[in-house]
C-alpha cells in the first residue's frame, strides 16, 4: 500500500473531534495576539519589503471577526476527515486526499498566526507542468496563493528557507530581511521535479553554517531544527503536490509509477509515499508538521514563545 508507511500517524491528533475545540482555540488565539504583538514592527517591515499584506492578529480584528475561530477549526476538521478517508482508500486516489488534507492543515496553521488581504487565498499558489516523462515535470510557485503565505509564516517565525527569496537575519538586535543567495527556484520561480528531489535540506543548512553570514541568521527555538526541518517539510509538500496532480490528471502515468515500470518511477513512488510521513509523525517520530505546529502553538499558549537571536537570546 502507498500509505503503509504512514499507518502509525499521530492518532492522538487525528482522532479528535475538532468542533469541540472552538472555545479552547479562541484562548489560543488570545495568546497568539499577546505573543506576536511585540513583533508587529517586524511583520510590517517584512510586508513592506515583500509587498504582500501580511499582518498580525489583533484583539480588535478578532472582535470584529468572531467567525475566524470557527473558520480555522473547520479547516482543521477538513484536514482530519480528508486524512481519515485517505487511509482507507486505494493507492490510486490516496495522494490526492493526503495533499488536500495537508493543504487544509497548512491553512489552519498560517491563519492561526497571521492574516492577509484578501483574507483567504484564491489558489494553492503552485502550478505543476506535467509530462509523461516525470523527469521533465516542473513546479512553479506563483506570486500569490497559499504557498506564498506559508513561506511568509515560516519566515516570520525565524526560519531560513531555500524556498524564500528573503532570509530573516538579526542586525543590531532586530530582525531584518536580506536577499537569499541560495534561493532554490529560478528567475521564473520554477524548479524541476528532479532538482526538487535532489535538494538536500541538510546540505542547505551546512552551507549556511559555512558562511560568515550565519552569525546573523535568526532561530526558531520551538522547532526541533529551524533550518533543515521546515525546508524538508516544504520539499515534501511540493513532492506530494506533484504526486496528487499526476494521480488526478494523469492516472495512467500514476498507475505506471505505482508499479515502478522504470527505476525513476519506482524511486518517485517511494519518495512521494515517504513525503506523507513529514505531514504526520515525520521519518523520526515527533518531527512531522503536525507535531511541530502543536509544539509552536503550545509554546505560545504557555507564554514561552519568542523570536531568537543567533546567540539564543530573545529579540525584544
Amino acid at each position: 500500500m502507498w500509505l503503509s508507511l504512514v499507518e502509525e500517524a499521530n492518532r492522538s491528533w487525528f482522532s479528535i473531534e475538532p468542533l469541540t475545540l472552538i472555545h479552547p482555540y479562541m484562548t489560543i488565539q488570545k495568546s497568539v495576539v499577546s505573543t506576536l504583538t511585540p513583533y508587529s514592527s517586524i511583520i510590517k517591515r517584512y510586508s513592506e519589503k515583500t509587498k504582500r499584506p501580511v499582518e498580525p492578529l489583533t484583539e480588535e480584528y478578532l472582535k470584529e471577526n468572531p467567525d475566524v475561530a470557527e473558520e480555522n477549526v473547520a479547516l482543521l476538521k477538513n484536514s482530519i476527515e480528508l486524512w481519515r478517508t485517505a487511509t482507507k482508500i486505494s493507492d490510486s486516489i490516496a495522494p490526492i486526499l493526503v495533499h488536500y488534507s495537508w493543504h487544509c492543515f497548512n491553512s489552519f496553521f498560517i491563519y492561526s498566526l497571521f492574516r492577509w488581504n484578501p483574507t483567504h487565498s484564491k489558489s494553492h499558489g503552485v502550478r505543476v507542468t506535467l509530462s509523461d516523462d516525470i523527469g521533465k515535470i516542473k513546479i512553479q510557485v506563483l506570486k500569490h496563493g497559499l504557498f506564498k503565505r506559508l513561506i511568509d509564516t515560516w519566515t516570520l517565525l525565524g526560519t531560513s528557507l531555500a524556498f524564500s527569496p528573503e532570509l530573516p537575519v538579526v542586525v543590531d538586535g532586530d530582525m531584518q530581511f536580506e536577499p537569499n543567495a541560495r534561493y532554490i527556484l529560478d528567475s521564473n520561480n520554477e524548479i524541476s521535479l528532479n532538482r526538487l528531489l535532489e535538494f538536500a535540506p541538510s546540505k542547505f543548512e551546512l552551507e549556511l553554517h559555512s558562511n560568515e553570514g550565519w552569525k546573523k541568521v535568526g532561530r526558531c527555538p520551538f522547532l526541533a531544527n529551524s533550518v533543515q526541518l521546515p525546508n524538508q517539510l516544504l520539499q515534501s509538500y511540493l513532492t506530494l503536490f506533484v504526486a496528487s496532480s499526476i494521480a488526478r490528471y494523469r492516472p495512467i502515468l500514476w498507475h505506471s509509477i505505482l508499479y515502478g515500470k522504470t527505476r525513476q518511477e519506482s524511486d518517485f513512488a517511494l519518495t512521494s509515499s515517504t513525503a506523507a510521513l513529514d505531514y504526520t509523525v515525520g521519518e523520526k517520530r515527533g518531527l512531522g508538521l503536525v507535531s511541530q505546529v502543536t509544539r509552536i502553538l503550545k509554546s505560545i499558549e504557555e507564554g514561552h514563545f519568542f523570536l531568537q537571536k543567533p546567540d539564543g537570546k530573545p529579540i525584544r
